[in-house]
This record gives C-alpha cells, sequence and structure tokens, in this order.
C-alpha cells in the first residue's frame, strides 16, 4: 500500500555532510597543585611526543594548552616530583604534584623571668614606633667588688600581652673579675665572652656609681599598656650572687595618638588589574527532526523543513569538529517509523532507516572524532496513541476518538488496530497525507562541550549551584559587581581570596572596605607590597597599618610610591607619625587647632603648646585633654586637673587612654 517514491538523497546528503577528515586538536585546561592542596606556579607542561614545552602554569597554578587527544603531558616544577598524564580526549585535566622536600624538626627555646619589684617610675617616650627609654641608675659602692660582675638589663613589658623586649644591657666588670673571666676564655674575652661589648669602665665614687642610660626599642602596638623594668644581677666566676628588680616607667608619653588626619582610600582602577574573562567548559546539546518517505528508508527530500534541518546539523557538526574549544561526547541517532502496515515490517524499516542515517553520520566523522565519541541508536515503531494525539491537537476530534475506539477494542495488537484503522473512510483523506508522514522521522540527539565565556547569569547560577570553588577570577569579579550590600561583598572577597591567594583586586577591594568601616587588618594587603604593586594597594596599605599604629612600615611603604602620584597628604601624615615633627610642624601650623598643638608637645615646646592648646574650644573632650597635658607638663596642677575632669565628662572612653598615657597617669 506504500507508494514507492524514488528520491535522489544521497547526492544531498553526502554533500551537506562532506566534513574533511582531519587530526583534530582540543584544548586541554587544568590546575596543578601540591600534595599538600597549594596551587603551582611557574609549573612547565611538556607534550612527551614532540618534547616541547606547551604551556606552564600561572599565578594560580592554572594552564591551557592546544594537545592532540591522544597525547601525554608531562607536568614538571623544581621541587616535586614530575608526573605524566594521557590526555585520553579529556578537556580538564588536573594535576597534584608530590613534594620531595624533606622536612626538618623545629627546636623551641623559652626562657622564664622573675616577678618584678616597683621603683620609682620615669617616662617611656615615643617617636613613631619606638620607644626611647632615657634614665639613671645611682649603684651603691657596696654592691661593686673587685672580682664581680654586676649586668643591668633594661626591658620594655607589654602588660597587656605580657611579652617582654630586650633593650641594651649594661655590663660593669672588677678589675679580678676581667683578668680571671679573660683567663677562663683563653685570653680571647672580646669574642668569647657574649656580654663583653657592653662593658662600661667604672667611673665609681666613695657615694656609689651614676650610670646615665638611653636606648629604644621598636613596639608594634602603641594601644597596649606598657612598662620599663630593670633587672639588677651580681656574679662571680661560678654563681650568681644577687638579684633584684625595679619598675622604673610605666605608661606612654605619646601625644601623637591624637594627631588628625583624613585621607580617603583607593579603589583599584587601573585596568590592567582587572580580570580577563576566561573560557569555561559547558555541556550543550542539539538536535534535528527528520522525516521519511512512505516505505523507505531515505529521508523524504520533498519535505523543504528536512533540508533545513539536514543544513543545521551539517553546520553544528562541522563547527564543533573544527572547533579546538568544544568536543563531540555523544551522539544519539533514533529511527521511527509509522504503525501503518504489519508491525514486522515497519521495525525492520525502522531499523534501516536508522542504520542509513547513522552511516551517514559516523562515515563523514574524523577518526579521531569517533574514538572518543559515545553513539547510541535505537530504531522502533511508533503507535496509533500518537496518531490519536496528533488529531486532536489538529481539531480532528470525531476522528481520534473513532482511532482510539479502535485501539480500545484491539490493545497490544498492532496489526489488528492497523487494519482496523484503514477501513476509516478518513483514513485516505485525514491519516495518509497529514498524520503518517509526521511520525516517519529520524531524531538526531547530540551533546558537545565547550569553552566559552559565561553570562552575569549563568555566573550567579554556577555560584549557587555549585558554589565559589568553581568560579575564575573574572566570574569573581562579576559577582562583586552583582552583590546587593557590603555584607555579601565581603563575603565574595574573602572566598576569592581563598581560592586565589594573589588576586590583588580582591584584596584591595577588601580592604577599601574594611578602611571604610574603620576596620583594621594589615594582613588582607601584606603579600602584594612591592616596589611595583600599584598605588592603590600602597596607600591602602599605609592606611591600614596607621590605623594599627605601624608608623615605621607604614612610611617605609609610602616611600615605595612614585613621586609623580598625587599623594602628598598621605605621605605628610606617615612622615609626621613616623616621628618627623618638625617637617610637620612647617606644614600643619599654619591651620592651627589641634595638630598643631599636638606637635608642639611631640617636639617638648611645652609653653607654646600650652598658649597654642588654650585657644582651642572648650568643647571639644580632645581639645581639653590635651590642655591637661600641657598644663601637666608645665606643673600647672590645677588647670591640668580642671581640663581633664572636662575631658572626662565630654567622652568618658578617654579614661582609658588616660591610664596608660604617662602625661596624665600622675593626676589619676
Amino acid at each position: 500500500m506504500k507508494n514507492c517514491i524514488h528520491i535522489f538523497f544521497v547526492a544531498v546528503f553526502l554533500f551537506l555532510f562532506s566534513f574533511t577528515v582531519q587530526a583534530q586538536t582540543i584544548r586541554v585546561n587544568g590546575t596543578v597543585k601540591g600534595n599538600n592542596g597549594e596551587r603551582l606556579v611557574g609549573v612547565t607542561v611538556t607534550d612527551i611526543a614532540s618534547g616541547k614545552v606547551i604551556g606552564i602554569t600561572d599565578e594560580d597554578g592554572k594552564y591551557s594548552v592546544l594537545i592532540s587527544p591522544k597525547s601525554t603531558l608531562k607536568f614538571t616544577s623544581m621541587g616535586y616530583t614530575d608526573n605524566e598524564i594521557k590526555v585520553n580526549g579529556r578537556q580538564v585535566v588536573d594535576v597534584i604534584l608530590k613534594s620531595t622536600a624533606i622536612k626538618i624538626k623545629e627546636v623551641a627555646v623559652t626562657a622564664k623571668f622573675k616577678n618584678k619589684i616597683i621603683f620609682e617610675p620615669t617616662d617611656i617616650e615615643v617617636v613613631g614606633n619606638y620607644f626611647h627609654l632615657r634614665t639613671r641608675f645611682k649603684v651603691p659602692d657596696e654592691m661593686f667588688g673587685t672580682n664581680t660582675r654586676l649586668i643591668i638589663q633594661p626591658t620594655i613589658y607589654n602588660i597587656s600581652k605580657k611579652e617582654s623586649k630586650l633593650l641594651t644591657p649594661v655590663v660593669n666588670d672588677g678589675r679580678e673579675y676581667r683578668l680571671t673571666q679573660d683567663r677562663m676564655l683563653e685570653f680571647n674575652m672580646k669574642e668569647n665572652d657574649p656580654l663583653a661589648p657592653y662593658e662600661r669602665r667604672s667611673e665609681m665614687t666613695r657615694k656609689g656609681e651614676v650610670i646615665a642610660y638611653h636606648d629604644s626599642a621598636y613596639v608594634s602596638n602603641m594601644r597596649d599598656d606598657f612598662r620599663s623594668d630593670v633587672k639588677l644581677t651580681i656574679e662571680n666566676y661560678n654563681k650568681i650572687l644577687f638579684v633584684d628588680s625595679f619598675q622604673i616607667a610605666r605608661g606612654l608619653v605619646n601625644p601623637m595618638r591624637f594627631f588628625e588626619y583624613n585621607v580617603v582610600c583607593r579603589d583599584m582602577t587601573d585596568k590592567k588589574y582587572w580580570p580577563k574573562p576566561e573560557l569555561q567548559l559547558r555541556n550543550d546539546k542539539g538536535e534535528v527532526h527528520l522525516t521519511f518517505a512512505v516505505g523507505k528508508s531515505r529521508i523524504d527530500d520533498k519535505n523543504p523543513n528536512n533540508a533545513k534541518e539536514i543544513a543545521k546539523l551539517n553546520n553544528r557538526l562541522s563547527e564543533i569538529e573544527k572547533d579546538p574549544n568544544a568536543k563531540l561526547l555523544s551522539f544519539h541517532i533514533s529511527g521511527m517509523s509509522s504503525p501503518d502496515g504489519r508491525l514486522a515490517q515497519n521495525e525492520k524499516l525502522a531499523q534501516e532507516r536508522m542504520k542509513e542515517a547513522l552511516s551517514r553520520i559516523t562515515s563523514r566523522l574524523s577518526p579521531v572524532t569517533l574514538e572518543f565519541l559515545d553513539i547510541h541508536s535505537d530504531a522502533k515503531v511508533d503507535t496509533w496513541h500518537t496518531a490519536v494525539q496528533m488529531m486532536r491537537d489538529d481539531g480532528l476530534t470525531e476522528e481520534a476518538e473513532k482511532v482510539q475506539a479502535i485501539i480500545d477494542k484491539y490493545p497490544n495488537k498492532a496489526d489488528m488496530q492497523w487494519r482496523a484503522v484503514i477501513k476509516l473512510p478518513f483514513y485516505r483523506k485525514v491519516i495518509v497525507p497529514n498524520i503518517l508522514p509526521r511520525m516517519r522521522k529520524v531524531e538526531y540527539n547530540f551533546s558537545y562541550s565547550i569553552y566559552r565565556y559565561l553570562t552575569d547569569e549563568e555566573i550567579k547560577s554556577l555560584y549557587e549551584a555549585k558554589g565559589y570553588k568553581e568560579l575564575s577570577r573574572h566570574e569573581f569579579w562579576r559577582m562583586f559587581a552583582m552583590a546587593k550590600d557590603d555584607k555579601e561583598r565581603e563575603t565574595l572577597y574573602k572566598q576569592a581570596l581563598e581560592v586565589y591567594p594573589k588576586y590583588t583586586l580582591a584584596a584591595n577591594s577588601l580592604a577599601a572596605l574594611y578602611l571604610r568601616q574603620n576596620r583594621t587588618d594589615v594582613s588582607i594587603l601584606e603579600p602584594f607590597v612591592s616596589k611595583n604593586a600599584p598605588e592603590e594597594v600602597l596607600i591602602n596599605q599605609t592606611l591600614m597599618l596607621l590605623n594599627d599604629f605601624q608608623y615605621s612600615k607604614a612610611d617605609s611603604i609610602v616611600s615605595l610610591i612614585s613621586e609623580e602620584d598625587d599623594i602628598e597628604e598621605i605621605r605628610a601624615v606617615t612622615r609626621a607619625l613616623n616621628g618627623n615633627y618638625q617637617e610637620a610642624l612647617n606644614r600643619y601650623a599654619k591651620d592651627g587647632g589641634i595638630n598643631e598643638v599636638v606637635l608642639l608637645l611631640a617636639l617638648k615646646r611645652n609653653e607654646e603648646a600650652w598658649e597654642k592648646a588654650k585657644l582651642l574650644p572648650a568643647d571639644s573632650a580632645k581639645a581639653e585633654y590635651l590642655k591637661a597635658v600641657a598644663a601637666n607638663r608645665l606643673d600647672r596642677i590645677m588647670d591640668a586637673m580642671n581640663h581633664l575632669e572636662n575631658a572626662f565628662e565630654l567622652d568618658p572612653s578617654l579614661k582609658e587612654i588616660a591610664k596608660a598615657d604617662g602625661d596624665i597617669m600622675d593626676l589619676l
């Protein structure tokens, strides 16, 4: 009953599927890590076959190479064992290299200190980050002996953290002690005695000896409470004869804690540090629907949609095979026959259609593509249920119900259903021309992977579905822009730095966010500071260090910024806080106010400071506090007490500062 229609499909099909067989190249991406999880920079990637280096990992341990799917790659890095890996058609090859380093056990040394005895205090003066201790030790003559050694060891003690920092010791040897010690050390006391460089010749009188002392020590955190202690030891050649400890200073003389400045943090503006988009491997799919001529395994060329669908399939497969960033993963071909005719014959026809279509496709794909291509095929005969649904969709409800009645009468009996359907009066006018051609078809479903750039919506979906560790630097950057508030931005910045520890833009953005919120964390930008670091990083790290009272380090970093850059204000502030008081006074004196008073106090020009302080407003807690400092230095005790009380009333938090302030402590 089927019409035998001769079609010239072979020529058309061959033309549309004329793929050239070529040696395919694919893109392989991956990340190289050490066995401790650290991303490895500078790992060389070598093609074993050619012996050529074809790639090297970047600062995030990533590489990207174009290579044959059958290649073997060798990964090499100093300090790690080489690793050879076969590609086997994969587009993502992540690698772990084993470290060859030998771990050495650490040895910890600790020391114990005796309790200290309180002694008459003096001042610890702050200049930048250096604590200066100036004092005089009066040692009674009975503490000296001709055969003993006197050791005076001053320390700066951080009361808040319970940490000590040793200053330069003072050593005084008796005459007999020095001679005997020299003999015991093979007459080479200068090199063999570690305390010899600190010896001072005695100038003892009958009343004892007065030793003038001045030393300084670098201290990073001046917000803590400090004191200075002296440990005094008298010993002979065999044992310690006497030990005593004295507290000689408590609190810090540091008027610069009230120095005022306002320097704005910087966001990254240099496009050189904006991350470039990365090609990401994503899966995609395509499908094509073709119809067949009645009773034939060839496609119906009279149907204009077939030519369109074939061209679409041809072009897409050709694009994928030629694109090194894409790879065919699987191909599924399903041949379908209508239920018109005997079931056995229809099943055979469906198989022939599937085989014909499969042969046409596979014969035109390259051998390399076919080697790694997962091909599936099946053939089946459609049922009259599909025909019923098509008629209902076409509005042929009455006709559909009649076919459905036949199905219900002969369930699971395809041949009997067909014999009954062909007897229907509308069979030739409706079913044959309108329904059966749409049921004779072949479907091509293929999946492929491709490296491409993601849209913002895809990036957001990836973040929500798979988590932040799947994002590239550029994708993180797009997420920064899409963040709703600072809380979300902070989370994203930290996640980006966790995945990419050398991500300059993320670190600078996090630091800028902290600075705007008056938060301090000098560790954020510390790994990024160098002479070649962007200006924004250097400025923001300088501000972080200033906020953390690390003035010496801040001065070192600001010196790295080019003189051509407009940073006069931050440079002046940093130099002032680091102890360049006279230079700062020359700049800020013309403005008057609190900064002028602070700098005069730092220079110990106390009379001038007092006169300038009296001009400050009485409704400012900071101004009243500085008036108290200036007055107390001039022994104007009542003025100092009155201004200090006013300061505490205006700002009770100043009481905590006063407890560790060497200029104020005696008033408390």
